[in-house]
């Protein structure tokens, strides 16, 4: 008895004809912004149908990797944090994570990115970061305020760091900031409470303002055995 051939299944040609535009990205060296071939050319290099092409376009823009708006033709996309945000605010949410596996993962990053922002960042830089000290002094009794410019404080220093991977990663950990910190922000009730948090925010700014790794490190440290100890103050073990 002879047996018939089984037909690739449709999400197995989905995937290998993604591989096969991330190939193609990269053989043909594109960068950010470069224009891939419309989707007829893939369906015709790959011999596949234009619904396979179109479903793995729709993959790879979910995934970060290319861009896609009507009436354009795709393109290369830049590099950022907000996919694996997504994905550990999912694992967070479903507890394939806990609040405090991510925050040793933050620690850990930080703690390198402050010695590195110390050491190479701008004046412009160092007043981004001085400017959402002073926001966050200014909001300190408005939690959702004071959280979105902890957020941004954060990020500003990552980027000041010259290193792209960090801030990548530092921006899409900082999700769990918006997970944790209406909790933990009920614990601290009094207004000495919340001013501790951003005088540590400033400690870290002043050290970063000195050029000094040293000082940055240690503040970052500080700053985080409080922000842990007030997580488990709220219940986060």
């Amino acid at each position: 008895m002879t047996n018939t051939p089984t037909p690739e299944r449709p999400e197995t040609l989905v995937q290998s004809t993604k591989l096969s535009i991330i190939d193609y990205i990269r053989e043909n060296n594109l960068r950010v912004g470069d224009k891939l071939p419309s989707e007829a050319n893939f369906v015709q290099q790959l011999t596949v149908s234009r619904t396979v092409v179109r479903e793995a376009y729709k993959s790879l823009a979910a995934l970060g990797i290319i861009e896609m708006s009507a009436g354009r033709r795709a393109q290369v996309a830049g590099f950022d944090g907000s996919v694996i945000g997504m994905t550990l605010t999912h694992a967070l949410r479903t507890d394939q994570l806990n609040v405090h596996q991510i925050w040793d993962a933050r620690q850990a990053i930080e703690l390198r990115t402050v010695e590195l922002a110390a050491l190479h960042r701008s004046e412009q830089e160092l007043e981004t970061i001085q400017s959402l000290c002073q926001q966050m002094q200014e909001s300190y009794q408005d939690q959702a305020a004071v959280t979105e410019h902890d957020i941004s404080f954060h990020n500003a220093i990552a980027e000041a760091s010259r290193n792209p991977l960090l801030a990548v990663l530092v921006l899409s950990l900082s999700s769990a900031i918006r997970e944790t910190n209406p909790i933990v922000w009920r614990y601290r009730r009094t207004a000495k409470q919340r001013q501790e948090i951003v005088d540590l925010h400033l400690q870290i700014a002043e050290a970063i303002a000195a050029r000094d790794p040293e000082a940055a490190r240690v503040a970052m440290e500080r700053h985080f055995s409080v922000a842990l100890g007030g997580l488990a103050k709220a219940g986060f073990s």
